[in-house]
């Protein structure tokens, strides 16, 4: 085990520069790079993986041996170019991009003061107001915290509701801890809707190369207000307002900056797509680590210049190799995914696809709601989404003459993928928010939250057979 922390020790900071290589080359390409530089990039994921070898798990192991193996097997058999290698690679370093630049803004919050406050408004509330309130507040934690958020809020509800004492006390506090338990999470699944933060919108965007964020990001931010306000209906029609009011109502002034601190990195971005002439989705990755390293230099705003200076590097040096490579089984996954999306959709053949949807006499809506059902059922057989996505999405730009719409085609997988992550046992929300709970993930997503999750698929499903 000694010999084991050594090497982590010893491998984090080449680990990180080989990150930092593979996003360097990201960002290139999207400024219009040379193509040479995807062999840096391939180069430098390759090694991050030998480096982090001892630390993935063996899943992943799996992954980052078989699809290299796969690329030079199809490369080999002549069913694959070495172009389409070379795009694989760029959308892996693309998707390490992603990671690392969102692992900066997470690194930020996580030692922010304004973040605890915050958290301490929202749990503190009137019960009339406060599913509203925790849904909300817990959804603009995760689009800067992601799953962290679910800790944040999950730790200050504990320590909000102690559930003592016996008869209508013990029952009045389990129910109080399940509303705001259950609101924490359905905040957080509606990330996936429209936020850039979420991998939900890389692998559309990614998938959709003709939908930018910025045309999506309107209908998809409806999507989340109508997620929000359905849950909260159906909490208010479960939980008549209690005729009397326990909790203290703290003063939710302190949520204004970090709205603004949320507001900030798409407003920034949309500005400066806006001059350099690129999409504003990467716009975005490349404003949230600035942002970051700005927000961990005001946490220091009490020492002179210089020691702030100081503090600010120290604090890089010391947490953003941990920070960054703690993520390897992520970046594995990513970086597989993206690769496996671009290489494998090739060798899907169109016109057997379009042949076998008119002779099936598919409609556009059985199409989609085939597609979502999938999604689900992957999900509960713990068939990771990011791979799901990448290939059905991919594999349906290949049918020609398919006329969905990419606008429904991305709002059919983010609402879709919204239900999973409070439904399905073997997400990651799921199982952060059941350690909080105090039940399994699995009674959690179909007991506590199966009737939202049904009622929201159902009107989903309903609304795409009348449209389509």
């Amino acid at each position: 085990m000694k010999r084991q922390d050594n090497w982590e020790d010893f491998a984090r900071l080449p680990a990180t520069v080989c990150l930092l290589i593979a996003t360097a080359c990201a960002i290139a390409r999207q400024f219009g790079g040379e193509e040479w530089l995807t062999i840096p990039a391939a180069t430098a994921l390759l090694v991050f993986i030998a480096l982090q070898w001892q630390g993935i798990t063996m899943t992943y192991r799996i992954f980052s041996v078989v699809t290299p193996g796969l690329a030079t097997g199809l490369w080999l058999s002549d069913k694959i170019d070495a172009q389409t290698i070379a795009n694989g690679v760029d959308r892996a370093a693309f998707f390490t991009f992603f990671l690392t630049s969102l692992a900066v803004l997470r690194e930020s919050a996580k030692s922010s003061t304004l973040v605890r406050e915050c958290g301490k408004a929202l749990v503190n509330q009137p019960p009339a107001r406060r599913y509203m309130l925790m849904s909300f507040g817990s959804h603009l934690f995760s689009i800067m915290l992601n799953i962290g958020a679910l800790n944040v809020l999950g730790t200050m509800v504990q320590r909000a509701v102690r559930i003592t004492g016996g008869g209508d006390a013990q029952r009045l506090a389990s129910i109080r801890k399940k509303r705001m338990l259950t609101a924490t999470l359905r905040g957080f699944c509606g990330v996936p809707l429209w936020a850039p933060t979420s991998v939900t919108m890389l692998l559309v965007l990614s998938s959709l190369p003709q939908l930018t964020w910025e045309q999506y990001a309107p209908v998809g931010l409806v999507w989340t207000v109508l997620f929000i306000l359905w849950g909260a209906l159906l909490d208010w029609l479960a939980y008549p307002r209690p005729r009397t009011i326990q909790v203290a109502d703290r003063n939710l002034s302190v949520l204004i900056p970090f709205v603004v601190l949320v507001g900030l990195i798409p407003t920034l971005a949309y500005f400066l797509s806006r001059i350099t002439g690129l999409d504003i989705f990467p716009m975005l990755l490349m404003c949230a680590p600035v942002i970051g390293v700005i927000w961990i230099w005001y946490q220091y705003r009490r020492a002179d210049h210089w020691l702030r200076l100081r503090l600010v590097f120290r604090r890089m040096k010391r947490s953003f190799p941990k920070t960054f490579t703690v993520q390897r089984n992520e970046v594995v996954l990513f970086a597989s995914s993206g690769f496996l999306g671009v290489i494998l959709i090739p060798l899907v053949d169109p016109e057997v696809a379009r042949n076998f949807l008119v002779h099936a006499n598919v409609s556009n809506a059985t199409i989609m709601v085939s597609l979502s059902l999938i999604m689900l059922i992957c999900s509960f057989l713990g068939i990771n989404a990011i791979i799901t996505v990448t290939l059905l999405l991919g594999t349906l730009q290949q049918v020609p003459g398919l006329d969905i719409a990419p606008m429904v085609q991305a709002s059919v997988v983010a609402i879709t993928w919204a239900v999973f992550a409070g439904a399905s046992p073997f997400t990651a929300s799921l199982r952060f928010i059941a350690g909080f709970s105090g039940v399994s993930a699995l009674r959690l997503g179909v007991v506590w939250n199966g009737w939202f999750n049904v009622s929201v698929l159902a009107i989903m499903y309903m609304v795409l057979y009348i449209v389509l």
